[in-house]
């Protein structure tokens, strides 16, 4: 049986959901992207592009390695782990009994149950009993299951969120500077630049967290709703047949099947129909539509071919794809670009730096309308 509803903020149902207008204070996002890729050369060498500029790293064939805009993390061939950052690699310990992921910003890492975070250059302990961790661009997540704390890493510094808990969050979602998660009673919360918002009672039926941005499905009503930097309010009184999140946006399908878009604290209708699919990252939202391959960037649609390509990939301003005569294209901020005409074996958009594979094994990187 479901508990009764009750709502902890002040929500605005608009009569009309073709405009839903929120009116809370923006404050600024800012991160300093450094513009990273990372690949092996065909001796299996680490190498990487930092804005605009070319480095080996190891001179061994490394065992493995993850990169996101800013870090280069890798386990070298003596089993060392080292990070790359701002131009050097430094040790952080050898990688026995260990395991990691990298976000943009962020590298979080685990040897036993420790768990470490490496931020802005300094390596951090987190916790010595960890066994449940969540990491987005430049926030992370964590349950101590000594102390039974939940608690988050967020702005270089460490919040207790939850305390005294019999157990782990029964869900976590993590956004860019978000986190939604439900904790042991059913409570649905949403961290949110060092506020926790406590918005339910019953745990959503479905959630996505973004940047500024939290779209949730509740399990009473089954309205739709939208917590947009700080403020909440009733996006549809239908549950949406989906729905994806980015960077202050959102793409989703009502209950009548139109395709709509929230944006700057409105929302428009683009199509009077389903998308044949569509997705979300970061400033992004690519879809299709009678094979019409459509970009919306920052309140703009781009028609980008006039039939669906097989491959392409999402990045945060960017779109790349192989066109139907097998040549990589690319769409950053607004231009178009050919990137190659040479038949493509791999491909990868990080950020704004669109790396690619010709041939054996030569990689190239398209950067800033450059190609090195």
């Amino acid at each position: 049986m479901k508990k009764k509803r009750y709502g902890l903020f002040f929500t605005f149902l608009f009569k009309s959901v073709m405009t839903l207008v929120f009116c809370a204070l923006a404050i600024p996002h800012i991160t300093s992207a450094q513009n990273i890729s990372a690949y092996s050369d065909y001796r299996g060498y680490l190498q990487a592009f930092d804005n605009g500029m070319f480095k080996q790293l190891e001179y061994m064939p490394v065992k493995n390695y993850k990169f996101g805009r800013s870090v280069i993390a890798y386990v070298d061939n003596r089993n060392d782990f080292k990070i790359y950052y701002k131009g050097k690699s430094t040790y952080q310990l050898n990688a026995a009994d260990f395991s990691y992921e990298v976000s943009d910003y962020l590298v979080a890492y685990r040897v036993g149950a420790v768990l470490y975070v490496f931020d802005n250059g300094e390596k951090k302990l987190l916790s010595y009993y960890n066994s449940m961790v969540t990491l987005n661009d430049s926030i992370l997540s964590y349950f101590d299951d000594s102390k039974y704390t939940f608690s988050v890493y967020y702005n270089g510094r460490e919040a207790l969120l939850e305390n005294s808990l019999l157990d782990r969050p029964r869900s976590v979602r993590t956004g860019s500077n978000t986190l939604a998660w439900v904790n042991q009673s059913g409570f649905f919360n949403i961290f949110y630049r060092g506020v926790t918002h406590t918005l339910d009672n019953i745990p959503p039926l479905a959630v996505e967290a973004g940047r500024d941005i939290v779209a949730y499905v509740d399990d009473f009503d089954h309205y739709f709703h939208l917590f947009y930097k700080g403020d909440t309010a009733i996006v549809e009184t239908f549950a949406p047949d989906s729905f994806k999140v980015g960077y202050g946006i959102m793409a989703y399908v009502d209950q009548q099947g139109d395709f709509r878009i929230f944006e700057n604290g409105s929302t428009r209708k683009i199509l009077s129909a389903r998308p044949d699919f569509f997705f979300v990252k970061g400033e992004i939202i690519a879809y299709a539509y009678n094979r019409m391959f459509n970009v919306w960037y920052k309140g703009k649609e781009y028609t980008l071919e006039n039939y669906t390509p097989r491959d392409f990939q999402l990045g945060t301003e960017g779109i790349a794809w192989i066109d139907e005569s097998g040549r990589l294209k690319y769409f950053d901020k607004g231009n178009i670009s050919t990137v190659s005409y040479e038949i493509i074996t791999g491909y990868n958009l990080t950020g704004s730096v669109l790396k690619f594979e010709t041939g054996n094994n030569t990689v190239s990187i398209f950067f800033k309308g450059q190609k090195y």
